[in-house]
């Protein structure tokens, strides 16, 4: 291996690290996108926990597991739309998007018991 080849691997390295710590930087934004990441793949267990079980009130239980789903894929649209946005509308959308996930996360635990950390 030559010189040249060696330092580029070693810059290449580094560009690599910088990149994936600015990735793994926990921001607002970041944080917020993991609760939607979350709250779906909790819609995910719920749904596939309701079709497994039988038990009276499965149709209601079914459509409230449909209806959150609903809800964080409209989450998530606005999310998306948000980012694309500039400052202040932004804020104001991540703020929006804020609020509905909080909501969200009270209808997880207030209709299927479960506490969002």
């Amino acid at each position: 291996m030559s010189l040249n080849h060696a330092v580029a691997c070693e810059s290449g390295t580094e560009w690599e690290d910088r990149l994936e710590s600015q990735q793994t930087e926990s921001t607002p934004e970041n944080k917020l996108e993991n609760r939607l990441k979350n709250l779906e793949r909790l819609a995910d267990s719920i749904q596939a926990a309701l079709s497994r079980q039988s038990f009276a009130g499965k149709l209601q239980a079914l459509d409230l597991a449909s209806d959150l789903r609903l809800k964080i894929t409209a989450s998530w649209k606005m999310f998306q739309v948000a980012k694309l946005l500039r400052e202040p509308a932004r804020e104001s959308m991540l703020s929006r998007v804020r609020y509905s996930v909080d909501e969200l996360e009270e209808v997880v635990a207030s209709h299927f018991g479960v506490e969002m950390t």
